[in-house]
């Protein structure tokens, strides 16, 4: 394996040097020939170039170079563009480029003027093939417009003849061009010479060809038109036997019409026609203008291409009499030719509308009316109005006159005025209104039985609640009325039996005392609680009480049988028909209980009642001198400060508790007008 390397690497040496020696052997292409029979592939390898042309042309970036076999695009540096028809050796490469091979100049020698060469005289419609591309070419037609920027040296222009058009590229790299002479040549007939430019869309398809004239020298006088002809609008394109070529026309009319930044309508007297500018234009309705350009054939109508507006006439020249105004013509036929691109007016009633496009039926006809631009929705008429139209009536017909489409174009929203508007129940609105109306009588019938229902159900529940409510009530009203009268009746009871103990050796007859009132006051509590449970609101002796007087007696009996001390501060003078039963009746249970509490949960020794009153409210007060309690620590099976603020809130009084160690006090509340 040794002995074989050195064997190897010789011949991969040798190999790479042929390589080399290909390379290096590659002969320039020689002819401009040559080089368009590469592929595009082939040119994009760029092989080298060795060429002898002369500069027909100047370019942005380069220039046009001819030889014997073909024209070609040369880029080159603008500072090294040589002069127009000198004879140079170019070296340089091929390049494939976005739409086809050029050369990229690397070295160019001047070998004197070769002049420019033959030209190949050229139809625009066999420019258009591509026949001339980069060649010197010398063409005839009308040169319609020149125009050049800020410079002398790159400008526009416009050559016709007949329907083809070649758009002129004027440039020079070194010298001016004569612009004055160009612009007055503008409307005759000339010789012009050049290369052609090819034109490319973004998917390297041709789509066209420019000429490229690099000098005024090279742009000729064949026929000179002194004085452009004045015609009406009726008369442009008309039959001419003295004219055998086209040429430019002057003509004047009103704008009836703006279709767009380069198209509008004029008329002149009973003749209208499309005006087709070259430039974007600045007209507005109503203005008198003037245009020179190209008769345009566009079917069966004639009118202006490549127009340019005509300064107006200095006041000096300008005619003292008034120009006329337009009328409006009633239009009988509105789908018929005539009166084409004319103002006219029709009637007829609005039957359909879609974005900017109005149907109109005029007698049998359907015309279409197209809105101005800028007109909103709501400024569009109502379906089955009676309208008056007034607008530019644009026909397009075939050139024997068969009719394509009219449309009437109208200019403002004041073209369109309303006649009559129709009633607004139409039939298909009495339909809706008849449908809204049964579905609207179902829709109730329906919310009907389901209201009843959803009612009938809560009034079961109302109904159960209420029974409901009306048994807690009152089971909670026999609780309180048991409550005040059995325990308070009760623990009086107790205090008797206890003094009766007390006195049953002493003295006896004091004893069988009280015994006695111990027997009456357990038929007392026994018949107030069967009043309480015999439904009744109130018990009857709460009819003859006397509040707060009767509620003071009976606090002091209870006292003294609890051998406790009671101190009255009673200055309330109330009369006893100020407040009714019921009011007085709880009053009076809640400060009785209030004092019956005090005597057997404070342990004190005294028992206070004070009575007062303010401009609003009456006051009562229970206070004692015992050990106090926790107001909210409610122990079971005591159910006495519950029961005083149920009977409060049912007639609407206050009632506070508030206690200490030092002692317990109740303040009961009542609004003079509570009752």
């Amino acid at each position: 394996m040794k002995s074989c390397l050195p064997i190897l690497l010789a011949l991969f040496l040798m190999e790479g040097l042929e390589v080399v020696c290909a390379q290096e052997t590659v002969k320039p292409l020689r002819s401009i020939d040559d080089i368009r029979k590469l592929t595009y592939e082939e040119a994009r390898l760029a092989p080298p170039v060795l060429l002898r042309v002369n500069v027909i042309s100047h370019l942005l970036a380069g220039f046009d170079g001819q030889d014997h076999t073909g024209g070609m695009f040369f880029e080159i540096d603008k500072k090294l563009i040589p002069n127009l028809g000198d004879n140079v050796e170019i070296e340089g490469n091929v390049t494939g480029g976005f739409y086809g091979p050029y050369i990229v100049v690397d070295r160019i020698k001047r070998h004197g003027r070769g002049g420019q060469p033959k030209p190949l005289y050229f139809r625009p419609d066999f420019v258009q093939t591509g026949l001339g591309d980069n060649r010197w070419i010398e063409i005839e037609g009308l040169l319609v417009d020149v125009e050049f920027g800020d410079g002398k040296r790159n400008g526009t222009g416009l050559l016709v003849t007949g329907e083809n058009e070649l758009e002129i590229r004027f440039r020079n790299r070194k010298d001016d061009f004569d612009v004055n002479r160009l612009e007055n040549w503008e409307g005759s007939w000339i010789r012009l010479k050049g290369s052609g430019a090819p034109l490319f869309n973004d998917q390297r398809q041709r789509i066209g060809t420019d000429i490229v004239c690099s000098s005024h020298h090279f742009v000729e006088m064949v026929r000179e038109t002194k004085d452009i002809p004045q015609v009406s609008l009726g008369e442009i394109g008309r039959w001419d036997t003295r004219r055998t070529t086209p040429g430019l026309v002057q003509t004047e009319g009103f704008v009836t019409l703006v279709e767009g930044a380069r198209s509008l309508i004029l008329q002149q007297g009973e003749s209208g026609a499309r005006v087709q500018t070259l430039r974007p234009h600045e007209a507005k309705i109503g203005d008198h203008l003037k245009f020179t350009g190209l008769p345009d054939t566009e079917g069966y109508y004639v009118g202006l291409r490549y127009a340019n507006r005509q300064e107006e006439d200095s006041p000096a020249e300008a005619s003292d009499e008034a120009p006329p105004t337009l009328e409006t013509l009633p239009e009988p036929a509105p789908l018929s030719r005539a009166n084409a691109m004319r103002l006219v007016s029709i009637q007829g009633k609005l039957m359909e509308t879609q974005g900017r496009l109005l149907s109109m039926q005029v007698g049998d006809d359907l015309v279409p009316v197209r809105l101005a631009e800028g007109m909103k929705s709501e400024e569009l008429p109502t379906i089955a109005s009676e309208l008056a139209v007034t607008g530019v009536k644009l026909v397009e017909a075939d050139h024997r006159g068969q009719v394509r489409s009219v449309t009437l174009a109208t200019r403002a929203p004041s073209d369109i005025k309303v006649l009559q508007v129709p009633s607004w129940w139409t039939p298909q609105r009495y339909l809706i209104a008849i449908s809204i109306l049964v579905a609207s009588v179902f829709l109730f019938v329906f919310w009907t039985l389901a209201l009843k229902r959803r009612v009938q159900k809560q009034t079961h529940l109302i109904q159960n609640q209420l029974v409901s409510n009306a048994a807690l009530e009152e089971r909670n009203r026999i609780a309180r009325e048991l409550h005040d009268t059995l325990s308070q009746g009760f623990s009086g009871v107790g205090y008797q039996l206890a003094s009766v103990k007390n006195h049953l050796e002493t003295n006896p007859e004091r004893a069988l005392e009280k015994l006695e009132t111990a027997k009456q006051m357990v038929e007392h509590s026994l018949a107030e609680a069967r009043e309480s449970l015999t439904g009744l609101r109130v018990p009857t002796a709460a009819d003859s009480l006397r509040f707060p007087e009767t509620t003071i007696a009976i606090a002091r009996e209870r006292c003294e049988e609890a051998d406790l001390r009671l101190v009255v501060h009673h200055t309330l003078d109330l009369d006893p028909a100020t407040l009714d039963s019921e009011t007085a009746y709880a009053c009076h249970r809640i400060l009785l209980e209030g004092v019956m509490n005090a005597i057997r949960h404070s342990g004190g020794d005294s028992v206070g009642i004070a009575t007062g009153s303010t401009e609003h409210e009456w006051l009562f007060y229970i206070c004692d001198n015992g050990h106090g309690f926790d107001p909210e620590i409610k122990p079971a099976g005591h159910f006495g400060i519950q029961g005083m603020q149920e009977r409060a809130r049912q007639i609407e009084a206050g009632l506070t508790v508030e206690s200490s160690p030092e002692g317990t006090c109740l303040a009961l509340t009542l609004l003079r007008n509570s009752s």
